[in-house]
């Protein structure tokens, strides 16, 4: 059954925004009077579009002031346009940032028109602005549209840095109009739970991840084991210029493989020693960093278990704690590009 619109309020987290694009003749707003500045350290993504609607990320800091009070919430803009100097905006609404959810907020702007190129940014107090951010919806269903995507995998902050995406990002600026990525469509293994002491050739790695807040420690790495360690790492991997680049200029559609939890894991059993362990609290946890950085949509079908993450008590007996864990976030939806991509899912494993 699909959500409806009247629904669909009460089934996202207090850092998911549900907005509607009406098209502003007015002036553009400011932040509240007294709103602190912000920081926008991972930048800005957009993600799962539609040819109506897409998902908007950031992740927006406040900068510390000591004359202002302390808070777990902070108002900022966003502003949708569909020119790049933001001369007249689709949408100028107030969200709010919240500690509750690292910072990070996805707002979901639907009364878009098909196969538009957006232009998008948020603003704080004191005069602070994200980069700013492109995307396009997808093309109206029917329509006979090229499908031009580019896909990636399997990112190791510590292997390289990332001249893939340098490369994709160059071609891309230089190509006509006509031949330029439409999308990114990202095939899991965002980040690495693991940070190896070396490459496997024993050579030490281009740069590090730095100590785990929490952590846990073996001879050979070093690994997370919660919320604020998956946090961590998706924090580090998207303070890379390149990635928050990409993210900035083209639309992502993502699912996950097996490292944004636990390296070969099944369901919520992680593999690192010779006996498969349940770690149902560590599932979640990465689950929920996932769905805090990642730029998904999640809302289409009312049967999933959850359109949002949703934290489950861990009771009763191992195979109904690892159910809870796993039902804490489904990643199933379905999207479509005109009349040549009709289905493309996404899928829980």
């Amino acid at each position: 059954m699909p959500v409806t619109r009247r629904s669909l309020l009460g089934l996202l987290s207090g850092s998911t925004f549900f907005l509607t694009a009406r098209g502003l003749a007015s002036p553009a707003a400011a932040p509240p009077l007294g709103a602190p500045g912000l920081q926008f350290p991972q930048g800005v993504a957009s993600g799962d579009p539609q040819p109506d609607a897409v998902m908007l990320w950031t992740r927006a800091v406040p900068i510390e002031d000591p004359g202002l009070p302390s808070s777990d919430q902070y108002p900022l803009l966003l502003q949708v346009s569909r020119e790049a100097k933001f001369s007249t905006l689709v949408l100028d609404t107030e969200i709010q940032a919240s500690a509750d959810s690292d910072y990070t907020v996805r707002s979901y702007v639907d009364g878009l028109q098909p196969d538009t190129s957006y232009y998008y940014r948020f603003l704080g107090g004191a005069g602070t602005s994200s980069r700013h951010g492109r995307t396009r919806t997808a093309p109206a269903p029917g329509q006979d549209r090229e499908v031009r995507l580019a896909f990636a995998s399997c990112q190791s902050y510590e292997d390289a840095y990332y001249g893939a995406w340098a490369r994709m990002l160059a071609d891309d600026a230089a190509a006509a109009e006509e031949d330029r990525i439409d999308f990114v469509l990202h095939l899991g293994d965002f980040i690495y739970e693991r940070s190896w002491n070396a490459r496997s050739s024993g050579k030490p790695h281009s740069r590090k991840v730095p100590p785990f807040p929490n952590g846990a420690q073996t001879e050979k790495n070093r690994y997370a084991v919660s919320l604020e360690d998956y946090r961590h790492l998706y924090r580090t991997y998207l303070s890379e210029p390149s990635l928050q680049e990409a993210r900035a200029r083209w639309p992502f559609i993502c699912t996950w493989d097996d490292h944004e939890f636990s390296n070969d894991n099944f369901q919520s059993f992680s593999t690192y020693g010779e006996q498969p362990k349940l770690q149902p609290e560590r599932r979640q946890d990465a689950n929920q960093a996932w769905f805090e950085f990642i730029t998904c949509e999640l809302i289409e079908l009312a049967e999933q278990h959850a359109m949002d993450f949703s934290r489950q008590p861990q009771t009763g007996s191992d195979e109904e704690r690892n159910r809870a864990a796993n039902d804490s976030l489904s990643i199933n939806r379905r999207l479509s590009w005109g009349q040549n991509l009709y289905q493309l899912n996404t899928d829980k494993p």
